[in-house]
């Protein structure tokens, strides 16, 4: 694996910003991120993308951890082990032009949920099921975050950002293990994840003083209409 310096430098500009919104809003940094780094190199997709994000999952869940729904973690957890699982035997024969497409179509799917037209009733069947579709979508496309978003979707912002934060720290400590099985997570990979953290870092930083604007409803149209062009920008090339 080889990504060019260049290439690295902007994927660290892009993670900042995709780790802006996540931070504001408590998901969306794959939905961004994801589609960008498979254009500028498929490597990027799914391993270092992790990585990074990992790091600001516990960052978020950290920040406003009184405000974790421990029901939701739990029973979204144990839907995405099976989920990963299913995952990482349909990556291990994966192409990366497929898994381009998988990633586009995956957010399409995930904006046109996450828009709010279905509405998903809150018990714990709905937060299992989500975390198997999660997981799924985690290890093979990088996107694992609408499935249980939608689910919290009416949640004030502090709940959604926390419980979605946890639900992300652990699940990449469950998918990470999936993708290194199905043989795209090795030594250069994790390199490359530890080059991308410090955008990480700064989107968490540059997220405190927008959360109460997120909360107000100002952002997440956005997000997903960028999501949304991302999506079909990417579906575009790999068809």
């Amino acid at each position: 694996m080889s990504v060019d310096a260049d290439i690295l430098l902007l994927a660290v500009l892009v993670m900042a910003a995709a780790a802006t919104v996540q931070a504001s809003v408590g998901f969306g940094a794959n939905l961004l991120a994801a589609p960008t780094f498979a254009i500028l190199d498929p490597d990027l997709v799914p391993g270092p993308i992790f990585v990074a994000t990992g790091v600001l999952t516990l960052a978020t869940a950290l920040r406003e951890r009184d405000d974790v729904d421990r029901t939701v973690v739990g029973w979204a957890t144990a839907g995405r082990i099976p989920g990963s699982i299913l995952g990482a035997l349909v990556l291990a024969a994966a192409t990366d032009r497929s898994i381009q497409l998988t990633v586009g179509i995956a957010i399409l799917i995930a904006v046109i949920l996450s828009s709010g037209v279905i509405r998903v009733p809150e018990r714990r069947e709905t937060y299992f099921g989500a975390g198997v579709v999660s997981g799924f979508g985690a290890t093979t496309a990088a996107i694992g975050g609408p499935p249980v978003a939608l689910t919290l979707q009416h949640r004030s912002g502090p709940a959604l950002r926390a419980t979605m934060g946890a639900f992300f720290a652990i699940g990449t400590l469950i998918t990470i293990p999936a993708i290194a099985a199905a043989g795209r997570l090795g030594g250069d990979e994790l390199l490359v994840g530890a080059a991308l953290v410090p955008g990480a870092l700064v989107g968490f930083a540059a997220s405190g003083p927008l959360r109460p604007r997120v909360d107000a409803g100002r952002v997440r149209p956005l997000v997903l209409a960028l999501a949304a062009v991302a999506a079909v920008v990417l579906i575009v090339r790999t068809v």
